[in-house]
């Protein structure tokens, strides 16, 4: 399903697949918009789910004790 709001009144619509690419008329206001393709699943749940891991790895970096590396001389 593919969810979109009007350009001009922002009605919002639920439509299927199919319909994606069409010109379809608001009920609403009548303006014609086109209805936009579907979003890809998971692409943008994905970089962001990386970006909340990096931030989280950032914090516990900066409260990590610090390393002291021992060398036999």
């Amino acid at each position: 399903m593919i969810k979109f709001k009007c350009t001009k009144c922002a009605h919002e619509y639920q439509v299927g697949d199919d319909y994606a690419g069409r010109k379809v008329r608001c009920k609403n206001c009548n303006t014609v918009n086109v209805v936009p393709k579907p979003e890809t699943p998971g692409c943008g749940d994905s970089l962001a789910r990386y970006n909340s891991l990096l931030q989280e790895l950032l914090e516990y970096e900066k409260k990590a004790p610090p390393y002291e590396v021992e060398t036999n001389k």
